[in-house]
């Protein structure tokens, strides 16, 4: 799995146009860091010099105080987007092209980063084995069917789907009607044995989808407001597995969720698809502002594959990751304790670290719970979750200085490790002698690079 998407390239040779260290590259990116911090500590609360003048701040009631406050605090995120997008291209990627960052090195995302990237709704990806509930899980947070949807106990979903708003983008962009994300519990379903018992439904302010389309990956990868452009890397083989679905659900105004085939087991994961999966899982967990892999109740068992996808999209996506583990209402309390146990020790052995991480436990469908014993568990969890993700909009702009400091970071060391093994290195003859030195002292020469 860990198969680069993109050609090799040689030793990372800078362009020589003098002979000093690249100390001016990271003079820039340290300047217009420390003033991108500012900036955003200066716009994160309302400023009235970046916000729309035609709003106003009506003083009738709260309601219209606070959705004004919010209209100005989205109208300050991008602000500050635009502040990033102009950083990044003055300094950050001319260093990363320079210095051959893409591709051979681990940075956050292969590549530079696209325009339609730092403009894109907040991305949610879920991941999982086949027949775990994961397109019952988004029809259900959307509170409707979306095109292309098909469901079934087999592998039924074979291409990566990614569900986005039918409408444009920036005609919606204060419309806050997408953000109330309420549960209603009015749903009346007729048990078994006769008895009516009420069932959570999600609603998104009483809207229903009547229309939708498929949008093949190609015309995706071409298609300016989306942030799929650098997906044609990975060639038409994967491109004739990808499709965008679009629907008038509110909820995809502010979100878009990416849903992925099933991970199969054996000689099937490695035959059967012609594109590197776990690459591709890569490429949308490296944007994703949150990753969901979901486990069924019933199949616990984690593959050799399912572990070699997690291990490949881990690389600085840790934080991102949760857990869901669906269709619980269909075991017994004490099988419940016991896979919800399994589950944690699993996780526990796969990520390697002390902290635990979060698992959502439920019954992600619109259909009656099959056991209620734990039913106000389930409640309580779903609301997390829903919470979870109705807040990915609001703090996207610090999710974005966090990941471009974090990425500014990554490029100085890499360039001051380049610029010390290019000094340290004769231009003309006794390079191969050079180069034996240099492997032999490798870890002095990173002490005295971290000492910089």
């Amino acid at each position: 799995m860990s198969i680069s998407s993109a050609p090799e390239t040689p030793f990372p040779k800078p362009v020589e146009d003098d002979g000093s260290p690249p100390h001016n590259i990271v003079e820039n990116i340290n300047s217009d860091t420390s003033h991108s911090t500012a900036s955003t500590g200066e716009h994160s609360s309302v400023d009235a010099k970046h916000v729309n003048p035609n709003l106003t701040m009506p003083s009738s009631s709260s309601q219209d105080h606070d959705e004004a406050a919010q209209i100005a605090k989205m109208e300050s995120s991008k602000y500050i987007v635009k502040q990033l997008k102009e950083l990044y291209r003055k300094h950050v990627v001319d260093a990363e092209r320079r210095y051959h960052l893409h591709y051979n090195f681990r940075l956050p995302t292969d590549g530079d980063i696209r325009d339609s990237e730092f403009d894109a709704a907040p991305m949610v990806l879920l991941i999982g084995q086949y027949s775990t509930g994961k397109t019952t899980f988004i029809s259900h947070l959307l509170g409707e069917s979306f095109p292309g949807m098909h469901i079934g106990p087999e592998p039924t979903t074979d291409k990566f789907t990614a569900l986005f708003h039918s409408g444009e983008r920036d005609q919606n962009a204060t419309d806050l009607s997408a953000v109330k994300f309420e549960k209603k519990f009015h749903q009346k379903d007729q048990n078994s044995d006769g008895t009516t018992s009420s069932r959570r439904t999600i609603e998104t302010d009483g809207m229903a989808s009547d229309s939708g389309k498929l949008i093949k990956g190609n015309t995706l990868t071409v298609t300016p407001n989306l942030p799929f452009s650098s997906l044609s890397q990975f060639g038409s083989a994967f491109l004739n597995h990808f499709v965008g679905s679009s629907t008038s659900s509110p909820l995809l105004k502010r979100l878009i969720f990416v849903d992925t085939p099933g991970v199969l087991s054996g000689e099937k994961q490695r035959i059967n698809r012609t594109y590197d999966f776990g690459q591709v899982c890569k490429w949308f967990a490296d944007r994703a502002d949150l990753i969901l892999l979901l486990f069924d109740a019933h199949k616990l068992d984690i593959s050799d594959e399912l572990q070699d996808v997690i291990d490949t999209i881990r690389p600085h996506n840790d934080d991102k990751i949760r857990c869901v583990l669906n269709k619980a209402d269909a075991v017994t309390r004490e099988q419940l304790v016991r896979v919800y146990g399994s589950l944690m020790w699993s996780m526990g052995k796969i990520f390697d670290s002390p902290e635990v991480i979060r698992v959502y436990t439920g019954s992600y469908w619109n259909g009656p719970l099959l056991n209620g014993d734990f039913a106000d568990m389930f409640e309580r969890d779903e609301q997390l979750l829903v919470r979870e993700l109705v807040d990915l909009p609001r703090c996207v702009a610090e999710r974005k200085v966090n990941q471009m400091v974090n990425r500014i970071r990554l490029v100085k060391v890499h360039v001051c490790i380049l610029g010390t093994l290019r000094n340290m290195t004769p231009r003309l003859f006794g390079k191969s002698t050079s180069r034996e030195q240099i492997l032999d002292d490798l870890e002095a020469i990173m002490e005295k690079v971290r000492m910089k």
